[in-house]
């Protein structure tokens, strides 16, 4: 069993430094090279200056204090978002995204525990009431091909398609043309604007090599 002693006295530690946080985990998740993620419901899309927005993220959720097992915690949101029986992987480093920097950091865990690839601290706005946003982040592949049952459809991507998407915004049309592939529970329009939201910017920032 995975134990959560170690994100704990993380959580704990950072808590009295930055404040509050409501606890995410996610998976960066790969099904034949390349990744998964999720788009929001079309209630949640957005238009800005005459062009039709819509966040993806990667699949997972929000924690709640008595999660026990992160790792069934993953493995469950994986089934019942998208259908699919996830391997969680071992990542040999851990970076830390904060104010939009990425770090490597030493993080010593029990012996035995898989490392998270990344944790993202999203700070709240100023004077916000809402709470700071903290989200560790699994390396994961996946051998079922996964159906998008709680998104409006999955975005699956290479790398090389993602680094494009690095600080410049991008249409469903043009990821298309790039080679990426959309499974659709509901019609995507071509000319909506796609952009990476909570995780998916700090594995943006590592696949851009953009890591200090």
């Amino acid at each position: 069993m995975q134990s959560n002693a170690w994100i704990k006295d993380f959580v704990e530690r950072l808590t009295s430094v930055e404040g509050n946080f409501e606890i995410f985990a996610s998976l960066f998740l790969k099904y034949e090279q390349q990744f998964v993620f999720g788009i929001k419901d079309s209630k949640e899309w957005i238009e800005e200056y005459g062009e039709r927005k819509a966040a993806f993220s990667a699949i997972g959720g929000r924690m709640e204090e008595d999660t026990a097992d992160i790792m069934q915690f993953l493995k469950s949101s994986a089934m019942q978002d998208i259908g699919s029986d996830i391997n969680i992987l071992d990542s040999p480093y851990t970076y830390l995204d904060y104010q939009h920097r990425l770090k490597k950091i030493p993080i010593n865990l029990v012996r035995g525990e898989i490392r998270p690839q990344m944790i993202t601290i999203i700070q709240k706005a100023k004077y916000a009431s809402t709470p700071n946003t903290l989200i560790f982040s699994y390396a994961a592949s996946t051998k079922s091909k996964p159906d998008s049952l709680q998104y409006s459809a999955l975005f699956l991507a290479k790398e090389a398609v993602l680094v494009k998407m690095f600080k410049k915004k991008k249409t469903v049309q043009e990821l298309k043309k790039d080679g990426a592939v959309f499974e659709e529970r509901i019609k995507i329009p071509d000319n909506l604007y796609l952009y990476p939201s909570g995780s998916i910017n700090s594995l943006l920032r590592f696949l851009s090599y953009e890591v200090f």
